[in-house]
């Protein structure tokens, strides 16, 4: 069974994933020009989407799948994106993130992380409610080379070249997804990761760390008996009042095929500081902590191409309103119906997690979906995004609502062919993408085909790399064709009122 959920199992093309890249003749400024000429869509810029590949690396064709988005609160023009990109210049070097000082106009890879040439699994967050004037930046990352390692590490300055400190290691555990909270005594850190260094197979646990990441402590946070693990997906949300909620898949039976799962969601009222962390939902039915939202659901399992070049298994998002801890959302994909492959769903809880709707939400039932990402604005609207194969592409929505989804607004960020480029591993658009909210934007990032069509981008789009727009090709910037390929882009939509 650990092996079902091993990040370097998973991921077995990781050893053989060579770079390719072509030398580009082509300076930065030659390259801008380009763009503002052919790369830039002249739709209006109230919804923005863009490619982030830099245009120094145009000539490269990676499977640059599952992406993931971190906003530094006090000045939310500094962001830093990821994606499985590897080192361009250097087998041996750090694998990099993409980092943004202007709000996401434009991207550039740093080479900062402590994990050599290309990470497995990577998330990251700056904390909220403190001022970070130098990008403080809070990692989790999972090196495959010589077994599964997770590292959680800190930058100080997400824009110099200083490779992040790496302040807690550990091997055995999978799918590390990180949450901060910035309180006046220092930043304070969750990291959801399946540990298979707990006992009797409850591995969902929290990594918390009070003081910055200086010291961390792992909290299991199942306490039922498990198929030999829980799922792979263990997620934390975070409010402004210290609320802490997190969600995770309680795995009951595997037959190799097939997870007989509950969604649980355990809660803690003072930010995971108190001796017995994450106690305060007890399910009705036995009074253990963490109420069942769903039982027993099938959630189909896949480490191959399932849903079009896609794996499915571990769909799971939890958000909580940041100005209202009452309320918090939650949607994850199983096996739905007879009639498709994988569904998600999004459920609502208004009294602190304790009882939740019923039934899915209005509009929230989505046939062939998966990447479920949910947030919540300072207004208490809820944005939903996922991605969905539908007439052989693959369409990305962003949905947002005001009233539980009783009345939505739906824009497709991108609609792009599903069948290529061939996939080079998995997974080939991602285990999750991401979505976050600040002030009147939601922002996020997900991983698609970059064939530079503007009818594929639907509210426009840009790109970074050489892309000629009228042939639908791309070139690394001297004339040379390059092959399609994936691409992680990232967008910005305004929050409705």
């Amino acid at each position: 069974m650990k092996a079902v959920a091993s990040s370097c199992l998973r991921y077995p093309a990781f050893v053989r994933f060579a770079a390719r890249f072509a030398l580009l003749a082509i300076t930065v400024a030659m390259a801008a020009g380009f763009l503002v000429t052919r790369g830039q869509s002249p739709d209006p810029p109230s919804i923005k989407v863009i490619n982030l590949i830099p245009a120094s690396l145009s000539g490269e064709s990676n499977q640059d799948s599952e992406p993931f988005l971190a906003i530094q609160n006090a000045n939310p023009q500094v962001m830093v994106a990821s994606a499985f990109t590897p080192n361009p210049f250097s087998m041996t070097g750090n694998a990099p993130v993409y980092v943004s000082q202007d709000g996401g106009k434009t991207w550039a890879l740093n080479a900062i992380t402590p994990v050599q040439r290309m990470t497995c699994d990577i998330t990251h967050a700056m904390a909220t409610g403190e001022n970070h004037p130098r990008g403080d930046l809070h990692a989790g990352t999972l090196a495959c080379a010589s077994g599964i390692i997770l590292n959680e590490s800190e930058s100080n300055d997400v824009s110099s070249s200083a490779t992040m400190n790496v302040q807690s290691t550990r091997g055995n555990v999978d799918q590390p997804f990180v949450r901060a909270l910035g309180v006046t005594s220092g930043d304070r850190i969750y990291v959801g990761v399946n540990d298979f260094n707990q006992a009797n197979g409850r591995t969902a646990t929290v990594d918390v760390s009070l003081d910055g990441g200086t010291t961390y402590k792992s909290i299991p946070i199942e306490t039922r008996k498990t198929a030999g693990q829980d799922g792979p997906s263990v997620r934390p949300a975070v409010a402004n009042d210290g609320t802490v909620y997190a969600a995770f898949f309680g795995w009951r039976r595997f037959d190799g095929k097939t997870a007989t799962s509950d969604i649980v969601v355990v809660r803690d009222d003072a930010a995971a500081t108190g001796p017995n962390p994450f106690q305060m939902l007890k399910d009705p039915s036995d009074q253990s902590p963490g109420v069942l939202v769903v039982k027993r659901v099938p959630i189909p399992w896949s480490n191959a191409p399932a849903l079009g070049q896609e794996r499915i298994g571990s769909t799971l998002s939890i958000a909580v309103d940041p100005n209202n801890s009452s309320t918090v959302y939650v949607g994850w994909a199983d096996k739905g119906s007879k009639k498709d492959i994988y569904t998600l769903h999004v459920r609502r809880s208004t009294d602190r997690g304790a009882t939740w709707s019923k039934t899915d939400l209005p509009r929230t039932t989505i046939h062939n979906a998966t990447n479920v990402a949910l947030a919540v604005a300072n207004n208490g609207v809820v944005g939903f995004l996922y991605q969905q194969l539908s007439g052989g592409r693959w369409v990305t929505h962003l949905t947002q609502s005001h009233d539980a989804f009783t009345t939505s607004q739906d824009v497709v960020l991108a609609t792009v062919p599903a069948n290529e480029p061939a996939g080079q591993f998995l997974p080939y658009l991602g285990d999750y993408d991401y979505l976050l909210s600040v002030g009147n934007e939601f922002r996020g990032v997900f991983c698609a085909n970059n064939t530079p069509a503007f009818a594929n981008f639907p509210h426009g789009v840009t790109f970074q790399r050489a892309a000629d727009f009228n042939a639908k090709t791309l070139n690394d910037g001297s004339g040379n064709p390059v092959p399609i390929s994936i691409d992680p882009f990232y967008f910005s939509v305004p929050v409705i009122p």
